[in-house]
């Protein structure tokens, strides 16, 4: 992958990009432009039909433009039009999900900073929180592999403590003197099919 320096007027947005962004992210995005610069290029399509329109990085290239820089890192695809656009969906929709508990880590004025919303922050500082708590589902992403079971009576939880030979255990946050108390989990599957037969 060859990432090139190209001037900013040059490219085009594409006529169907789906993203929007409120005032807030326009702002969070220019804060860590002028912080960090261009870390992330932006993906441009050299397709003879297509040749400049960005397909990834359209709020980046239009902040920066607003900001007066002149030139930006682009990687160069060739693809046509019905793949330019399932990149572009691509790019926006795969961008994953927040891990709750390692992002309780870091400093929550940094997070408030980077744009997390009230929302969001009581959602991770929330004392009585069950990390990853979900209904019932009967279909995971493959790549999760997990099934996880909640109860809500301290009998049954300890059964399955004992059964399975789960541990509560102290872990240390980065704040300092800091703990939080943890549960160990089963990570073997095999184990967990042997000790169910």
């Amino acid at each position: 992958m060859k990432i090139e320096e190209v001037d900013i007027n040059k490219l085009i947005p594409s006529e169907y990009n789906p993203r929007k962004a409120s005032d807030k992210e326009w702002g969070d995005l220019r804060t860590s432009l002028k912080k960090f610069g261009f870390v992330d290029p932006i993906i441009v399509n050299k397709n003879k039909d297509r040749k400049n329109v960005i397909i990834g990085g359209h709020f980046r290239v239009e902040v920066a433009k607003k900001m007066g820089i002149k030139r930006v890192p682009a990687v160069y695809v060739d693809l046509d039009f019905e793949k330019e656009r399932e990149l572009n969906l691509r790019l926006n929709k795969n961008s994953g999900q927040w891990d709750w508990g390692l992002l309780a880590n870091f400093d929550e004025g940094l997070l408030r900073e980077i744009g997390f919303s009230n929302n969001e922050m009581k959602k991770l500082f929330q004392e009585d929180r069950i990390e990853g708590e979900e209904g019932f589902v009967s279909e995971v992403l493959e790549e999760n592999n997990y099934v996880l079971f909640v109860f809500d009576n301290a009998l049954d939880w300890g059964f399955i403590k004992e059964r399975f030979g789960i541990k509560t255990v102290d872990s240390l946050d980065s704040k300092e003197g800091y703990k939080r108390r943890g549960v160990g989990r089963v990570l073997n599957g095999k184990k967990l099919i042997e000790k169910l037969q």
